[in-house]
């Protein structure tokens, strides 16, 4: 039973990372004047994030090795195919494949900054973290035996989650930031005029006088 204690420990705590990283990355996408809080909340989302996938590569294997659940290798990468609550693990593979690809992408965020649209499919595929989210959630809910039995921490840890994500999530909505339009040159400043034509339209004005 030690393998199932340390696998659901594991478990948790990933949740419980993942949710802080979650909440982190909203907030940073938030309109904010102090670039010092933006900053930390950046640091604080990686932390969170590398800490969170560090405790989802523990919980696999132990769910594996466990002899209580019986999850299995295939239950562990193929969904529908574990004999201990299918419908639970598969939210949890879902999240899982999801967080791996985010996480890849988010590492090789270098790359995708090397033009506009590049970008943009980066910012499109790092949305599928609140997915990822929301599935590890759901699995938590449904396969957690300590949300099965009413352990108030357990509950407390899920619904504490939930709430700080959301919340989050709601401030990043109201206040979203202005989308960036970047003006024609042309529209911004008349062309200049060649040194030669500039004198002689100053002289020309000058005698018009």
């Amino acid at each position: 039973m030690l393998i199932w204690y340390l696998a659901r420990a594991a478990g948790i705590s990933a949740f419980g990372a993942l949710s802080v990283a979650t909440a982190a990355g909203a907030l940073t996408s938030r309109r904010t004047p102090a670039i010092q809080r933006r900053i930390a909340l950046q640091y604080v989302h990686r932390a969170a994030a590398m800490a969170g996938v560090s405790l989802l590569a523990l919980h696999i294997p132990l769910i594996v090795a466990d002899s209580y659940a019986q999850v299995g290798i295939l239950g562990a990468l193929v969904p529908f195919s574990s004999n201990y609550r299918p419908i639970g693990v598969t939210f949890g593979l879902l999240g899982m494949y999801l967080l791996v690809g985010v996480a890849v992408t988010g590492a090789l965020r270098g790359r995708f900054s090397r033009s506009a649209r590049a970008t943009r499919n980066w910012r499109a595929v790092h949305l599928l973290s609140y997915v990822a989210w929301a599935a590890s959630a759901v699995h938590f809910w449904l396969v957690g035996t300590d949300t099965d039995t009413g352990q108030w921490w357990a509950l407390a840890m899920l619904f504490g989650g939930v709430a700080l994500v959301s919340v989050a999530v709601a401030a990043r909505l109201i206040s979203r930031p202005p989308a960036r339009r970047t003006a024609p040159l042309a529209a911004v400043a008349p062309p200049l005029l060649p040194q030669r034509q500039l004198v002689g339209t100053t002289r020309s004005g000058r005698g018009g006088r």
